[in-house]
């Protein structure tokens, strides 16, 4: 009889509240270890170059965190996707809607220095940010190069309004940069409108400020919006480089021509 065996055979016989603290035990070591990271990565934004922290749930990401600037995967794809094409922020009007600490700091002096606008928004706004419905921008057509959001349109009730917004607000040429909880598996978006506790949005959306999951037709709500799009998916080397989230896909979308990426 092999060892594997033997351990299971053992534990058969014990009562089940010792074997569930066994389990606990050793499940709970080996996550002890993982939170604090698996492996050495880099930071595109902050330079940071270690071990990340873990973040999230169902499932939880391993090595997600970036302990110095708080960045996750998104955010890090973000900046390797804009290094490769900084017009995109330099100079630029810019609509940041929820606009994350990796970046906040860093894109108000850049984008100032290069003569550009950054307007940080966000529906209930802290220190230095702008109260801005995003269903009701109150800005005038063609006012923005770039609108950034990531991960802000399930938190929104009416989303097509809201893509029509922004489609109304960009620039000729101009471009929207943004990602989505998305399960590409899913032919249909998942919203119900009967679910309103923040249990059961926790149950069904992942979080309990959640409207919907994203499916595949996804796709069709940014086409009734007027908005094109193309797609950035993260990849090796840069997922086990920059400790991103495999297939993650950052969506550029704008109101006119596509903007084409560059192979990466």
């Amino acid at each position: 009889m092999n060892s594997a065996r033997v351990r299971r055979w053992v534990k058969s016989l014990l009562p089940r509240k010792i074997t569930d603290q066994y389990v606990l035990l050793k499940r709970g070591a080996q996550a002890f270890r993982d939170v604090r990271g698996r492996y050495p990565r880099d930071c595109p934004i902050c330079g940071y170059q270690g071990h990340f922290w873990a973040k999230g749930r169902q499932p939880m990401v391993f090595d997600g965190e970036c302990p110095r600037c708080g960045s996750v995967g998104r955010h890090r794809q973000h900046e390797l996707l804009v290094g490769r094409h900084p017009d995109w922020i330099d100079g630029a009007q810019v609509l940041h809607f929820a606009p994350e600490a990796c970046f906040d700091q860093r894109y108000r002096q850049r984008i100032n220095a290069t003569g550009g606008r950054y307007v940080r928004a966000a529906y209930a706004p802290r220190k230095g940010e702008m109260q801005v419905d995003m269903q009701a921008i109150p800005f005038p057509a063609h006012s923005f190069d770039t609108v950034i959001h990531h991960n802000v349109l399930e938190h929104v009730v009416d989303d097509h309004k809201a893509l029509a917004e922004i489609a109304r607000v960009l620039k000729p040429g101009g471009r929207t940069i943004f990602t989505v909880p998305l399960v590409d598996a899913w032919a249909h978006t998942y919203e119900d409108p009967s679910i309103v506790t923040k249990a059961k949005r926790d149950l069904h959306f992942n979080k309990d400020d959640h409207l919907r999951l994203y499916g595949r037709d996804f796709l069709d709500r940014l086409t009734r919006a007027g908005l094109d799009h193309e797609i950035y998916v993260a990849e090796e080397p840069e997922v086990s480089r920059y400790g991103l989230e495999r297939g993650e896909t950052i969506f550029v979308a704008t109101p006119h021509d596509p903007v084409r990426l560059e192979p990466v």
